[in-house]
């Protein structure tokens, strides 16, 4: 594998079909015990490929500040939508209790892919009949997601955060913008630290739920979360 994630795949695809449009799609937040699970998708222009962040990789590999410091240079070059489009979406807690979570992580990609096809008047080169759309996600699960096009492939792909760039940069969309909407929550619910924890169940979680009990960004469907109801 190589160190950093790469173009390859993404021109192999173009070799075959020049006119596709394909995106990266990731996730953060399955796991924790509170607040929305995020998806992000991201689409790259080869010509923007060489201006990408140094380094651009799967954000768990990242230190906050390094995540940070690339998602705002990825939303700087995406200002141009003929370079880079990004797109984030969330499913939240009570969703995610309604659903499940695989589910309501399948619900933010959908809706992160679509907001990127769909929400903005795409220019010349990305017209809205675009005939083939790739979209490519993180993981072993190759969910059922749809686009506009007239031909939609599906690819799951193990370990893709660390392989595809495309993916990667969802990676840093979906984190940074979930780690943002947990900060956001720690401010009206400063008891249980996550501005810190990120909603996970850690040590100091676990305490302040025990003080006082949980709250409606808790995903009380989580086995853990059971004795709160």
């Amino acid at each position: 594998m190589n160190r950093y994630p790469d173009f390859s795949l993404e021109r192999e695809t173009l070799a075959k079909y020049p006119d596709a449009m394909i995106i990266g799609i990731d996730e953060a937040g399955r796991g924790p015990w509170a607040g929305p699970v995020v998806a992000g998708a991201a689409w790259i222009s080869p010509d923007v490929v060489a201006d990408l962040p140094q380094g651009l990789t799967d954000s768990k590999k990242l230190t906050a500040s390094r995540r940070q410091n690339m998602y705002d240079d990825l939303l700087e070059l995406a200002k141009d939508s003929a370079y880079l489009r990004l797109a984030t979406a969330a499913t939240d807690a009570t969703d995610i209790d309604d659903m499940g979570i695989l589910p309501a992580t399948f619900q933010a990609m959908q809706k992160a892919s679509d907001k990127l096809l769909c929400d903005m008047s795409p220019p010349a080169s990305l017209a809205a009949d675009i005939d083939h759309v790739m979209l490519l996600v993180d993981g072993s699960i190759r969910p059922d997601l749809l686009s506009p096009a007239k031909n939609t492939q599906v690819d799951a792909i193990i370990k893709g955060d660390l392989k595809v760039l495309s993916i990667a940069a969802a990676s840093i969309m979906a984190k940074v913008t979930r780690d943002h909407m947990m900060i956001d929550l720690a401010n009206i619910h400063p008891e249980y630290s996550w501005e810190k924890n990120k909603g996970y169940g850690t040590a100091e979680h676990q305490q302040a739920l025990a003080n006082h009990g949980a709250t409606p960004y808790h995903r009380m469907s989580f086995r853990p979360l059971a004795q709160y109801r």
